[in-house]
């Protein structure tokens, strides 16, 4: 009688566990293919707008962002309002990326501004808040708080 037999070990049962181990390698293999540091997302950005609020008020919008060796400055400014943040921004898998908020501060808050709006300033300002960016045509597009930041050679 063989040894694997003996054992209780089956040919199936191996060829299943060796094909198991291959899999988590080439799913390693991929993630690792497509980390992108922090690094490679340094730079200027920037986007300006106009928002049409539920009372027909045209509200001038701008937004920067600059990132710097892992860490994120932003300024939002919509009309009166203006948003400050800043904060470390983390990995980035398949274009994607995260900020999280250190420090942010809200000045200048209106009462006329539409409440999607007000949501938006006061929870980029939280600590411990994050912001999921994603790749949208050469821009990043901030998910919870829908700004768009364009590298300012775009625009």
């Amino acid at each position: 009688m063989s040894q694997g037999k003996q054992c209780g070990i089956s040919g199936g049962w191996l060829l299943t566990m060796l094909a198991t181990a291959l899999a988590i390698l080439l799913s390693m293999l991929v993630l690792w293919l497509n980390f992108i540091s922090s690094a490679e997302l340094d730079g200027r950005y920037q986007s300006t707008g106009q928002v049409h609020l539920s009372n027909g008020q045209v509200l001038e919008i701008s937004h920067s962002l600059q990132v710097n060796h892992g860490r994120f400055y932003a300024m939002t400014r919509q009309g009166d309002s203006i948003l400050e943040t800043s904060g470390v921004v983390e990995y980035g898998f398949l274009g994607n990326y995260r900020l999280r908020v250190e420090d942010g501060q809200v000045t200048g808050l209106a009462s006329e501004t539409d409440d999607e709006l007000v949501f938006n300033l006061l929870y980029g300002r939280h600590k411990g808040s994050t912001i999921r960016l994603t790749s949208l045509d050469g821009c990043l597009y901030a998910l919870e708080t829908r700004q768009i930041y364009c590298p300012t050679h775009n625009l």
